[in-house]
């Protein structure tokens, strides 16, 4: 399986932070054999622009590919789990 090498922290939504809200976003993402993100699709979001946020960070992030039976990097999709935590 792919494994998470650098994901970005992204800026707090201002809507989701004055509303104090935090949780975690659901995604589906597909990593190419490059390790770069090919595709980030939020299955269960928390709305605020938190799943925009999400989304964008994880298009930007790095991983190391899976690797099939024969040794080569190849494209495999995961899923990934995105938290917002307000900093107090």
């Amino acid at each position: 399986l792919p494994v998470a090498v650098t994901v970005p922290q992204v800026p707090y939504p201002a809507e989701a932070k004055r509303q104090g809200i935090e949780g975690t976003v659901r995604l589906e993402v597909t990593i190419g054999p490059d390790g770069r993100v090919i595709a980030a699709k939020v299955v269960k979001g928390l709305g605020f622009g938190l799943d925009e946020a999400a989304r964008r960070a994880l298009l930007l992030a790095r991983f190391k590919p899976a690797v099939g039976s024969d040794g080569k990097p190849m494209t495999h999709t995961i899923p990934y789990r995105y938290t917002f935590q307000i900093e107090r």
